[in-house]
C-alpha cells in the first residue's frame, strides 16, 4: 500500500498540515523516522527553518498525494 502524506491523512488535512511552517516542520520529522529515512530526517533538524524544505512538502503534497521529496 502506497505511503499517505502526514500519518495516513487524506489529501486536505496533509495540505493543511504542510502549509503551516512549524508544524510541517515537527511532523516532516517525526515521518522521516517512521519511514526509516534517517539522513532526511537530520537534514530536515538541521536546515529545518530553511523554507525550502517547507516548499517542496506543499509542492510534494500538491503533485503526488504524498511527501515523495525529503521524506
Amino acid at each position: 500500500m502506497a505511503q499517505r502524506a502526514y500519518f495516513g491523512l487524506n489529501f486536505i488535512p496533509s495540505l493543511l498540515i504542510a502549509i503551516l511552517p512549524i508544524v510541517s516542520w515537527i511532523i516532516g520529522i517525526i515521518i522521516c523516522f517512521q519511514r526509516e529515512q534517517y539522513t532526511y530526517a537530520i537534514i530536515r533538524i538541521i536546515l529545518g527553518w530553511c523554507p525550502i524544505f517547507w516548499i517542496l512538502d506543499i509542492v510534494s503534497i500538491c503533485v503526488h498525494k504524498d511527501l515523495v521529496w525529503l521524506a
